[in-house]
């Protein structure tokens, strides 16, 4: 109940770990008086049914819009670049480089069970999971259950080596279905072969002073990217997500080039997950992206973090030359009514 809880929601509403807050009242009005200033709390009702779906509907929002940063490697110079890139990549590959073998897939079972040891729900899943999962199968497990998806990239960006060991089986199944989509993907795509995707990302505000720092440079990122063909779709699911006092909503602009070759794979997934109308496209973990400008407009409610999809060994290219390149999709924003 509202009035019980109120110690409980003004101890804890500006905390990172509180990403939205719901609260059952039988004094509505005057709760949502009282509780206007705070903006993580979503909703107030006094019927259950419906605080539960508007629950259910941003808990899809939340899933969309990573939290948590995703940069891993900056590029300072094209020399150390080029060293830094070889030497992370050939740390990284172990990971996708794999047979996938019985143990292998074993031991991912074990590993994921082993974390939800009390939740008989979980262990349903996960046994239906173990019977599943295969090189066929693995982006529709990556994208139809979030807590496995959860665990995986929470384990990219911590770089849980130790975890990330024991669940390569599952890397190196989604490496291979990417792979395999990746040629069909390009070929679809020869009409039009540039195009952009977007994705909504709640970052700190030092990760994002220290992003501006760094562009026309690259940057590794070592976990799933996933992007959004449809632009406002991003946005309706970002806005959803209230920052914390130290965070910042930013929205992710990646151009890509079909011509470029030898980039990590990457394919339009919608065909393969349970999310129809999506317009998904995943990109394989390790991924270089160049910095190509982060905009920060007054018509616009959210800062744009522009970035192009590079070549594993990415050629410098003169500044210039790159935004002559991407001059004919770079969107203009609207103008103030």
């Amino acid at each position: 109940d509202g009035d019980v809880g109120l110690p409980l929601i003004l101890s804890t509403h500006t905390r990172s770990q509180t990403a939205a807050i719901y609260v059952y009242s039988q004094d509505v009005q005057r709760l949502r008086l009282l509780l206007q200033p705070i903006k993580k709390v979503q909703y107030i009702s006094d019927d259950f049914d419906s605080i539960v779906k508007h629950f259910k509907r941003d808990l899809k929002a939340y899933e969309k819009t990573a939290n948590g940063g995703f940069i891993t490697k900056y590029g300072h110079s094209s020399d150390m670049l080029q060293l830094d890139h070889y030497y992370l990549m050939l740390h990284w590959s172990k990971f996708y480089n794999i047979d996938t073998s019985n143990e292998g897939k074993s031991l991912l079972f074990e590993t994921y069970t082993n974390y939800y040891v009390h939740n008989k729900r979980m262990r349903t899943i996960l046994q239906e999971f173990n019977l599943g999962i295969g090189p066929n199968t693995a982006i529709k497990w990556y994208t139809c259950e979030p807590f496995i998806s959860r665990l995986l990239n929470t384990a990219f960006q911590t770089h849980n080596y130790s975890f990330l060991k024991h669940v390569r089986y599952f890397i190196h199944c989604i490496h291979l279905q990417l792979r395999n989509e990746h040629p069909g993907f390009v070929r679809n795509r020869l009409h039009k072969p540039i195009f952009s995707i977007y994705c909504g990302r709640l970052i700190t505000t030092v990760e994002f002073k220290r992003l501006k720092m760094y562009l026309n440079r690259v940057i590794l990122i070592t976990s799933f990217l996933m992007g959004n063909l449809d632009k406002s779709k991003v946005i309706q699911y970002i806005d959803r997500c209230e920052p914390s006092e130290n965070e910042t909503r930013v929205l992710l602009k990646i151009n890509i080039d079909i011509r470029i070759r030898n980039t990590q794979p990457y394919a339009d997934i919608t065909h393969l997950s349970n999310e129809h109308n999506e317009n998904e496209i995943l990109i394989m973990f390790g991924a270089s992206f160049r910095l190509m400008d982060v905009i920060i407009s007054p018509y616009q409610t959210l800062p744009v973090c522009v970035l192009e999809l590079c070549a594993e060994r990415p050629q410098l290219m003169p500044p210039n030359e790159r935004e002559q390149r991407w001059y004919s999709i770079i969107e203009p924003f609207e103008s103030k009514k």
